[in-house]
Parts: C-alpha cells; sequence; structure tokens
C-alpha cells in the first residue's frame, strides 16, 4: 500500500496533468525540452538504460528524479504506460523536487 508521500505524488501529478502542464512519453517530453518548455522530468522505476540516457542528454539543465513506480504502476493512474513524464510548470516542479529531493546518480 503506498504511504502518505507517495499518495502526495500521485496527487499533484494528477493534478499537474488535469491543468495541462504533465506531458507523457519520451517524444512529448523531448521535443518540449528542446524547446525550453520542460521545468523537470519524472522516470518511471523500470525505465530503460537508453531511455534514461537519451533523457540526460536532450535534458542537460532539467533536473531529472526516478521514482519507484513501474510504468505498469502509472498507466494504472493515466492510462498509458510510459517510462518518462515532463513537469512543464516551474511550481507543479518545485513541488515535485520537494517529494522526491533525492536526483539521480551518474553511472
Amino acid at each position: 500500500m503506498p504511504d502518505a508521500a507517495e499518495n502526495r505524488l500521485l496527487s499533484l501529478l494528477t493534478m499537474c496533468r488535469r491543468a495541462g502542464k504533465l506531458l507523457l512519453g519520451f517524444d512529448a517530453v523531448k521535443e518540449a525540452a528542446v524547446r525550453g518548455q520542460v521545468a523537470c522530468v519524472l522516470l518511471a522505476a523500470d525505465a530503460s538504460a537508453k531511455t534514461e540516457k537519451e533523457i540526460r542528454f536532450v535534458c542537460k539543465d532539467i533536473p531529472i528524479r526516478r521514482d519507484s513506480r513501474t510504468m505498469d504502476e502509472f498507466a494504472m493512474y493515466f492510462r498509458k504506460r510510459t517510462a518518462v513524464f515532463g513537469v512543464c510548470d516551474s511550481g507543479f516542479a518545485k513541488k515535485l523536487l520537494e517529494y522526491l529531493p533525492e536526483p539521480m546518480t551518474e553511472e
């Protein structure tokens, strides 16, 4: 069962999506990042190493976090199985970074 922090994160992502500020999928996030419209990126736990590497390349100056949920778990909430989420609002991004404060480690 998800704990309170996980529930807050899902609530935040849901509000972000309803506001039209959440992008789902690698291609959508990549295109918006190139235009400078992405404030932070969230990766699913089971995102591939290739996907992570490509997102890191495109989103050099954008905070990237990995969540503990898998693509299938996210699909239950967003009706799309994807590993990459882009937050396009600085307020939502700031709050998301509070919920997932540890940056991804370089490998």
